[in-house]
């Protein structure tokens, strides 16, 4: 482990220098002024146009902002969109992003994602395959809001649109190694240059290892770690002089102890409470940013993901002919330990899910096929026209066993919950086994129309038929003990099928209009679909078989864009409102202890969010944005209660209506700030300061509304000092991610089987770190 007092001196330095250097930079910095902006481009409408051309709330993030903000992960993306927060879950399949507090809140194999996350222009069948390292990245898109006509598939609430580094035309290569003070250490690198007169190809890889930063008591582990790797290679050919070939391959396996929540307080539950918390933990101090836990086994989830895309391009006179086509697979290997048990063997007072400490594990794998076919140009001088067709099939398997204890002593059939004892306890054990096959057509098109010089329209259309069906098989329990031979939860083997299929018309109309040379302003009015879905979890049985209808969203925004003062600001500013009908998400069914899928009606999200860049001068970068979001159920009578909720707080047999009531994870306010500052020092030299601030408002994680679910407002500040050669051959740089080692919490839930207590996903950065960094790049730079 690094000490973590040299990495604190030498920042102490470097500040110290930096301030001694700030006259030398005064005085040469005229030799290096870049005065404005750089111009921004996005593919937001699958050309590439300027930013302030482009009628679409979009957020580009570049791969040197991320890599200035130390953003290695994809969660890291919540440090430079104001619109983005992550879900973290102790399975990764629960794992995503919201956009302007829109996600998916149910991970069945059977649902799809509420956010497309889209690679080089492939979409992902579930976010889950890219929850890994952020390397060789170009840029990142966020663009908020339904995007039903050209991404379409399962974009009701925004895209992450991801692109990696392509192929360069000269001889350029970089090695960067990181290392930090938890443990952790990455290798990144990257070479790209021509083959051929015609051919140019690119080669990256990554490998990064970390410990974790949860202790395990009982065993004495650090957990919450991981270790992966991946590799990804391109080749870029000029069949000809109108004929373009651009194939990419990667893989990547990630290995996760990952992710176990840590209790944060304990509360007063009944004598059902099938947890004695209060018991377990005394010898640990349970409190806001407790990291300690008590597990036999700790969970794990491991990933393996690759793929091979085609993307060909023939250039017309006037229209460019692409063709997208890619086959993707992934594999999810998991073991499940929600519940924080420290024990083996039934005990007095507790209840064990399984032999191995867990609740349960399985198998998932997925294999995806897709082929995109666009046809785009300018008709004519005032119309550039956008027309495709889109294929997609998808299998998804998945394998899981639990164990369940069934208990001579406490029970009740009532609530279903027991207390156990050694003597009179025994084991039932299930399986479950499914698969899920997903078809999707599209036809989709859309018209640019300049009417004047400076009023322009854009017109969208996308037709989507969909089909899903699924095979679900549940083994019969097996007891043994003292209750051998009866049934255990969730009930006998079960046998079930089922299909459906949707189609849906989708469009978007989009106006704007130039007021100035530097001033856009634009409105527009969007659709979004999301398929059906089904419930596929462990106790599916013959009355919840039939498909939850699918999700649509309609979408009404405006904005103005602006660049001022010589292009020394950018300025961005939406409003927006968005009813999604019939959102998917779940709801607890306390009878069967369960989450269930369900339509949770209408949820309707608004607000404003600001976004601007600024140069105020040549030395300085600035970026950042607010985003003020209301993101609210419509009517939703029939939600669970809360814990320990009254009827006069709204409870009536054991329900609720959250009408009006907060969706979860969605801060009203949540803030970003980045800046750089480069200081020109005298010699091969020069030198750089970064800080990266975010903060949000205090937010509610529950469904239910529970009151002592709602996370406090927090803010986090990362600093980075660092020199540079001149001529770019290396960087070297020390950072603190939470600097200040304000001790925060992101999320917070409860454990399922006692809501008196309260635990948390910790980030890696819950408390501050330090680390250094080193690149060396070699070739043309």
């Amino acid at each position: 482990m690094f000490n973590k007092k040299p990495l604190v001196n030498a920042m102490l330095i470097a500040l110290g220098t930096m301030t001694s250097g700030i006259v030398t930079a005064q005085d040469t910095a005229s030799d290096k002024d870049k005065s404005q902006l750089e111009v921004i481009e996005v593919t937001a409408q699958k050309r590439t146009q300027s930013f302030m051309d482009v009628p679409v709330a979009v957020t580009t993030v570049s791969g040197e902002i991320l890599d200035a903000a130390q953003a290695t992960e994809f969660q890291d993306l919540v440090q430079v969109s104001p619109s983005v927060t992550f879900n973290q879950s102790g399975d990764m399949r629960g794992s995503g992003v919201n956009i302007r507090g829109i996600g998916t809140t149910a991970f069945q194999t059977a649902v799809e994602p509420t956010v497309s996350t889209v690679i080089d222009g492939v979409p992902l069948g579930r976010t889950v395959q890219f929850l890994s390292d952020l390397a060789d990245i170009d840029r990142v898109e966020v663009l908020r809001g339904p995007q039903g006509t050209l991404f379409g598939k399962n974009a009701s609430a925004g895209v992450l649109s991801i692109f990696t580094k392509r192929p360069e035309d000269s001889f350029f290569g970089e090695v960067k190694l990181t290392l930090a003070d938890d443990d952790a250490w990455g290798l990144m690198g990257q070479v790209t240059g021509p083959i051929n007169d015609n051919m140019k190809g690119r080669l990256s890889f990554y490998h990064r290892d970390f410990d974790g930063f949860i202790d395990n008591v009982t065993t004495g582990e650090t957990i919450n770690g991981d270790k992966s790797q991946g590799v990804r290679g391109k080749l870029e050919y000029d069949i000809t002089a109108n004929d373009n070939l651009y194939i990419i391959g990667d893989y990547s396996k990630q290995d996760r102890d990952c992710c176990t929540p840590a209790l944060q307080s304990i509360g007063n539950g009944s004598y059902l409470d099938l947890h004695q918390f209060g018991e377990d933990y005394a010898d640990i101090d349970i409190k806001e940013g407790n990291n300690k836990v008590k597990l036999v086994n700790a969970p794990y989830s491991n990933t393996e993901t690759g793929g091979l895309s085609v993307e060909y391009n023939h250039y017309f006179d006037i229209f460019t002919l692409t063709s997208i086509t890619a086959l993707r697979g992934f594999t999810l290997e998991t073991a499940e330990s929600p519940h924080l048990s420290p024990y083996t063997q039934p005990v007095t007072g507790h209840v064990l899910f399984t032999k191995n400490g867990a609740s349960g594990g399985g198998d998932q794998s997925q294999t995806q096929f897709s082929e995109e076919l666009r046809l785009a140009g300018q008709i004519t001088d005032d119309v550039f026209l956008t027309v495709g067709a889109f294929y997609w099939e998808q299998t998804v398997d998945r394998y899981f066993e639990r164990e369940v204890m069934r208990c001579a002593d406490a029970y009740d059939p009532e609530v279903g919950t027991q207390l156990c004892s050694p003597e009179g306890s025994g084991i039932g054990f299930a399986a479950m086994d499914s698969s899920v096959d997903t078809t999707n057509y599209a036809l989709f098109g859309q018209a640019d129309w300049d009417i004047t010089e400076d009023f322009s329209a854009s017109l969208g259309l996308r037709y989507t038929e969909d089909e899903i069906s699924f095979d679900f098989t549940r083994t019969d329990p097996v007891i043994t003990g003292p209750f051998a031979g009866l049934p255990a939860i969730p009930g006998p083997g079960v046998t079930l099928s089922n299909e459906t299929d949707d189609s849906a018309l989708t469009g978007r109309l989009a106006l704007s209009y130039d007021i100035t040379d530097d001033t856009m302003v634009f409105a527009s009015y969007a659709e979004g679909y999301k398929s059906p879905a089904f419930d596929l979890i462990f106790s599916l049985n013959e009355s919840r078989t039939a498909p939850v209808p699918a999700e649509t969203s309609q979408a009404w925004e405006g904005g103005i864009r602006s660049e001022l003062f010589d292009r020394r600001l950018r300025l961005s500013v939406t409003g927006f409102h968005t009813a999604f009908d019939n959102f998917q998400g779940q709801a607890y069914d306390p009878e069967a202890v369960v989450f269930s899928l369900t339509s949770a009606g209408e949820v309707i999200t608004e607000g404003v969010e600001i976004e601007f860049n600024a140069k105020p001068i040549p030395e300085l970068f600035i970026s950042g944005g607010i985003a003020f979001i209301d993101a609210s159920y419509g009517e939703f009578k029939d939600q669970q209660c809360y814990y320990q909720q009254t009827e006069a707080e709204g409870c009536i047999d054991g329900f609720q209506s959250i009408t009006g009531g907060d969706v979860p994870n969605s801060p009203d306010t949540k803030l970003t700030l980045s800046a750089k500052y480069d200081i020109y020092l005298e010699g091969d030299m020069d030198m750089f300061l970064s800080a990266n601030y975010r903060w949000q408002d205090e937010t509610q994680m529950n469904q239910n509304q529970a009151p002592y679910l709602v996370l406090p407002s927090y803010g986090v500040l990362d600093l980075t000092i660092g020199f540079q050669a001149d001529d770019g051959e290396w960087v070297a740089s020390l950072f603190a991610k939470n600097a200040l080692d304000d001790t925060y919490v992101a999320q917070i839930g409860t454990a399922i089987f006692d809501q008196a207590n309260i635990q948390a996903q910790l980030t890696r950065d819950y408390e501050r770190y330090i680390g250094a960094q080193f690149t060396y790049r070699f070739g043309s730079f």
